[in-house]
């Protein structure tokens, strides 16, 4: 039913279980791998950022193997979540959680970076920097969650080839998902943290967290988009397929992956703390909210470019018919009405004029 997998991404691709992580930021310095501080260490040395390959393959390498298991039957995994992993080769493992977060984020930033030095993207600089900026962020906020790294050098990403690889959109599309989940984990992560600071009223726990979360989720942003980059001959004929019976798992919906439940639980979590961080910071507010309307509009966007505006989605029930872009605006309105509004008031995302820093470090 998966044969396929093996043709687009090393699969199994393990994963920890999102229940698993820290919540507090008090409990990251704990659960810290050892390994952590030389990878951020190697990470922000602007001398190693010539070539992303190159310095993913030494960051792997010195970070090292992590030891962990698959982890069976779990009594809190849905049976949505338990297809959709197998549909996309996600192995959960149980291991030291933070440990298999980092090597995940190594392993799928690893999947995308060689799909695009060799086959480019239709990503502009800016969506690409936001995707890197995201892995770049939250490996080294772990190693030193009292600050955000000021954003590191990035290689600008070279154009898309005339003559893609067979199989090059189901490609974008499975290891696209990959890095999804990953950055899904860590923001929840961080918004998790956010709000044990804020809980404490410790300002200067809760802001670097926050920030980690606005750069996390304008770097889901740029996965969303980049696993969307498929024409729609190479939707029909390579991702398509995947999504229907009999290749599809039955119950399969990306709506009830667990990584993706793990983030809106902490999303909808995080009022209060927002309101809270919002009275000295409100540049941290804004630019969450920035990130995840334009999120939103990345995801309905997709949808359009491969089933048009008025088509239901093919993991919908039998019994309905709403369009998929129109599901996705209700989801996008709930989600952000779980937020209080900016000091500044609301305004679309699309057409904000957004720096390379933006607001996250201050």
């Amino acid at each position: 039913m998966t044969d396929h997998l093996h043709r687009v991404a090393t699969v199994p691709f393990p994963l920890g279980c999102p229940e698993d992580l820290p919540v507090a930021v008090p409990a990251l310095p704990d659960a810290k791998p050892a390994g952590l501080p030389r990878l951020a260490a190697h990470l922000s040395d602007p001398s190693n950022r010539t070539s992303l390959s190159g310095l993913l393959t030494t960051a792997r390498a010195e970070f090292g193997r992590v030891p962990s298991a698959p982890v069976g039957e779990d009594p809190r995994e849905s049976p949505p979540n338990r297809d959709n992993d197998l549909a996309f080769g996600i192995e959960r493992h149980v291991g030291e959680p933070l440990a298999l977060l980092v090597a995940a984020a190594l392993r799928a930033e690893t999947g995308i970076v060689e799909l695009i030095e060799r086959g480019g993207t239709d990503l502009e600089t800016s969506a690409w920097r936001d995707l890197i900026a995201g892995f770049d962020a939250l490996l080294c906020w772990l190693a030193t969650p009292s600050r955000v790294p000021e954003p590191f050098p990035v290689p600008g990403p070279p154009g898309r080839t005339d003559e893609p690889e067979p199989f090059d959109g189901l490609r974008r599309w499975v290891r696209g998902h990959h890095v999804f989940m990953v950055l899904s984990q860590g923001c929840a992560l961080a918004l998790n943290s956010m709000r044990a600071a804020a809980d404490e009223k410790d300002t200067e726990l809760a802001a670097p967290a926050a920030a980690v979360a606005s750069r996390l989720m304008w770097a889901c942003r740029a996965a969303l988009r980049f696993a969307g980059e498929a024409d729609r001959q190479q939707y029909r004929n390579e991702i398509r397929p995947t999504l229907m019976p009999p290749v599809a798992p039955p119950q399969m919906s990306g709506l009830r992956w667990r990584d993706h439940e793990a983030l809106v639980t902490a999303l909808g979590a995080s009022r209060a703390s927002w309101a809270w961080l919002a009275g000295t910071r409100p540049a941290l507010l804004e630019e969450f909210r920035a990130a995840l309307d334009a999120t939103y509009d990345a995801h309905k966007g997709v949808c359009q470019h491969f089933v048009g505006g008025q088509s239901p989605s093919l993991l919908a029930t039998v019994r309905s018919h709403r369009p998929a872009v129109g599901v996705i605006e209700q989801f996008h309105r709930l989600r952000a009405g779980a937020l209080p509004e900016p000091a500044s008031g609301p305004g679309p995302a699309a057409t904000r004029e957004r720096s390379d820093s933006g607001a996250l470090d201050q």
